[in-house]
C-alpha cells in the first residue's frame, strides 16, 4: 500500500472545492530560486515555440517573471503565473495587471481569514480554471453552478481584483537590447535605433 501523505491527510479533511484549493495551496513543492529561474526559462523556450514572431520581447521578458506571492513556490502556481504574462508579452497585452495565478494566491490568504462570499468562491473557480491548476471532481460543477447565478458579479471582481494587483513595474518599457542574444549578435526590435556614429564604428570594423 501506498504511503498516506501530509497532502492526502489534508484531502481528506477537505469537504468542498474551497476546501480543497487550500489544502493544495498550503502544499508546496518548489523550493530554491534557481529552480524557478529554470522553470522560468522553460516557459519562455515554450512561449518562443507559440509565438516565434515575438522572440524578440519574449527573450527580455525573465525580469517579468518574479514571483510575486509566496505560493508561487508551488511550480504549477507559478507555472500557469509565468505562462499568463508571457502570453500578454507575445500578444501585445498589458503585462502589469494581475494574473490569475495572483488571484488564486490572494484568494487563498482571504480564504484564511473568513470564508468566501458566494461570488469570490465563483472568482476562485474561474481563476483555478484560467490558470490550468489541477482539475479535481467537484470543480468544474461548482465553478459552473455559480457562473449561471453570478456571472455579472464574477466579472465585476475579476475586474477589479487584476486592477488591484496589478504591479506598474512589471514591463517591458524601458528595455534596450544591446544586440546580443545568448552571446550571438542580432537584430533585436528592442535595440535602440543605430546612431551616426554606430554606422561610422560599423563601417570602421568592416
Amino acid at each position: 500500500m501506498t504511503p498516506q501523505t501530509s497532502f492526502d491527510a489534508m484531502l481528506e479533511q477537505a469537504t468542498g472545492p474551497a476546501e480543497f484549493a487550500a489544502a493544495f495551496m498550503d502544499h508546496l513543492g518548489l523550493s530554491g530560486i534557481f529552480e524557478r529561474m529554470d522553470i522560468a526559462e522553460d516557459e519562455i523556450t515554450a512561449a518562443h515555440e507559440r509565438h516565434p514572431d515575438a522572440s524578440d520581447r519574449l527573450y527580455h521578458s525573465f525580469m517579468l517573471l518574479v514571483p510575486s506571492h509566496e505560493r508561487m513556490e508551488y511550480e504549477p502556481v507559478y507555472r500557469a503565473h509565468c505562462r499568463e504574462i508571457l502570453n500578454r508579452v507575445a500578444t501585445g497585452g498589458d503585462t502589469r495587471i494581475g494574473t490569475a495565478a495572483e488571484i488564486c494566491c490572494a484568494l487563498h490568504d482571504v480564504s484564511l481569514i473568513a470564508p468566501l462570499q458566494s461570488a469570490a468562491s465563483g472568482l476562485y473557480f474561474r481563476m483555478w480554471r484560467a490558470a490550468g491548476l489541477p482539475n479535481f471532481s467537484e470543480l468544474i460543477p461548482a465553478s459552473e453552478n455559480h457562473e449561471a447565478l453570478e456571472g455579472s458579479r464574477i466579472d465585476d471582481h475579476e475586474s477589479e481584483t487584476r486592477r488591484k494587483l496589478t504591479d506598474p513595474t512589471r514591463t517591458l518599457d524601458g528595455v534596450e537590447c544591446r544586440g546580443m542574444h545568448h552571446g550571438e549578435h542580432v537584430s533585436c526590435s528592442l535595440a535602440p535605433a543605430p546612431t551616426l556614429l554606430d554606422a561610422l564604428d560599423a563601417a570602421a570594423a568592416s
